[in-house]
């Protein structure tokens, strides 16, 4: 525990769970157990899909720490930490200065890991491919990759935080309703909880034609006759009139999300986003898309820490991470749910060789965020609650550390109990 203690002597206003979930975000671990990490698709990855990769490159999940705080993880082969079986379960270690030594830092749980994803439908065809678990929540929220291109990488303009669409053959997926039912009947079945049900993919310069293929699957998701949980949308900032399209298809919530703040930092860190749409016409849709949806059913991701990798915009920590803070004031002025997700360092994108943000940076916003409830009268969306935000802090705190951080609305949404933890059969 003697570095859950050093963390602490750092940052004693966070609960240790938190931190260490924080420096887990930004180091990742080595998978040198099977237990930890399910199978996922490398859909995009050109890498991936060639013979003598590690195959620990294809895991991805979430572990559940003490206090029940869910961490997303990968592997990373240079990280610090390591998960090992032990005889009582899974130990979490960590490098020490001694070269070769390991400290045990704590006993974890290793996050779901569902049959489903290594099963196939009548067709043949893997399910992993039609729903994808995401983020690992161990409430077992899903994901539909539906656009599996990018214009944005075709002139090296992709956001430059993403590794996903450099990676490998691309193609416009079609919804087949029969074997989406056929898919997420498998899915309920076993888990018996789904989260909540998310649609993403590559991005469009035709933004109305990237809108034309959510309609589809909704569509198609609809057909399938089972009761959906929350859906979202997540996908480039729409005008008026396809982010309608979307609220009459049956979204519940769209996810128009900026990624970082900074003016300066949007062509460095967004090329294709600036010169599909650009900062001031992506605002005003988000405002637009409140008019339509109603506040609060907006929601705006930062990917909190990318900016730091921006060279010479920030002259510290504190500043960077107030810009990040400053974009989140100002949506939820404007009735736009903001979210965040810590920035993971990913080996296949441009910014692949930055170094992560620090854990002074990841503090700070996360206790920003939190003392901005205070001043919210927006409710926490339905996709939200601490098995499911693997990638972000605001549940952890609030369940943790109420007096200190759940206030105003965070103190009102049931974070532990408004998503079943998911049931699994049986580990694949």
């Amino acid at each position: 525990m003697a570095h859950l203690d050093r963390l602490a002597d750092l940052f004693p206003d966070v609960p240790r769970s938190v931190l260490l979930k924080a420096d887990l975000l930004r180091h990742g671990a080595r998978l040198d157990t099977p237990e930890a990490g399910s199978r996922h698709y490398h859909h995009h990855d050109a890498r991936g899909q060639k013979a003598g990769v590690d195959p620990r490159a294809h895991l991805q999940g979430s572990v559940q720490l003490p206090g029940g705080v869910h961490a997303f993880i990968t592997h990373n082969a240079n990280s610090p930490y390591a998960l090992r079986s032990a005889s009582s379960g899974l130990e979490l270690t960590v490098a020490t200065e001694d070269e070769g030594r390991e400290e045990i830092v704590t006993a974890i749980d290793p996050g779901p890991r569902f049959a489903w994803t290594s099963a196939r439908t009548s067709r043949g065809t893997p399910l992993a491919t039609l729903f994808t678990p995401s983020l690992g929540g161990a409430c077992g929220p899903v994901a539909v990759f539906l656009l599996r291109h990018c214009e944005f990488a075709v002139a090296g303009e992709e956001c430059r935080f993403c590794s996903w669409v450099r990676m490998g053959k691309s193609v416009e997926m079609r919804p087949d309703v029969d074997e989406m039912r056929e898919a997420f009947t498998a899915i309920t079945a076993e888990q018996r909880s789904v989260g909540y049900l998310a649609f993403s993919g590559g991005s469009l310069f035709n933004r109305t034609k990237e809108a034309d293929a959510f309609l589809d699957y909704m569509r198609a998701a609809r057909e399938i006759g089972a009761r959906l949980p929350a859906t979202v949308a997540a996908i480039q900032a729409l005008d008026r009139a396809d982010s309608i399209r979307l609220r009459d298809a049956g979204f519940d919530y769209v996810c128009y999300s900026m990624e970082v703040w900074h003016e300066r930092a949007w062509p460095e860190v967004l090329p294709g986003k600036s010169r599909s749409l650009g900062r001031a016409r992506w605002m005003e849709c988000l405002q637009e898309a409140v008019d339509v949806f109603g506040p609060g059913r907006v929601l705006c991701n930062f990917v909190a820490g990318v900016e730091t990798a921006v060279p010479d915009l920030f002259r510290s920590d504190a500043e960077a991470a107030e810009s990040t803070l400053e974009g989140m004031r100002w949506c939820d002025e404007h009735g736009i749910y903001p979210k965040y997700a810590a920035w993971i360092v990913s080996g296949g994108a441009r910014y692949g060789d930055r170094a992560a943000p620090s854990l002074d940076y990841l503090v700070r916003v996360m206790t920003g965020r939190q003392a901005l409830y205070a001043e919210s009268s927006l409710p926490v969306p339905e996709t939200d609650c601490q098995r499911c935000l693997t990638q972000s802090f605001e549940a952890d705190l609030a369940v943790l550390d109420p007096l200190k951080y759940a206030r105003g609305q965070a103190a009102l949404h049931a974070w532990h109990t408004c998503h079943p933890r998911a049931h699994v059969n049986q580990e694949p």
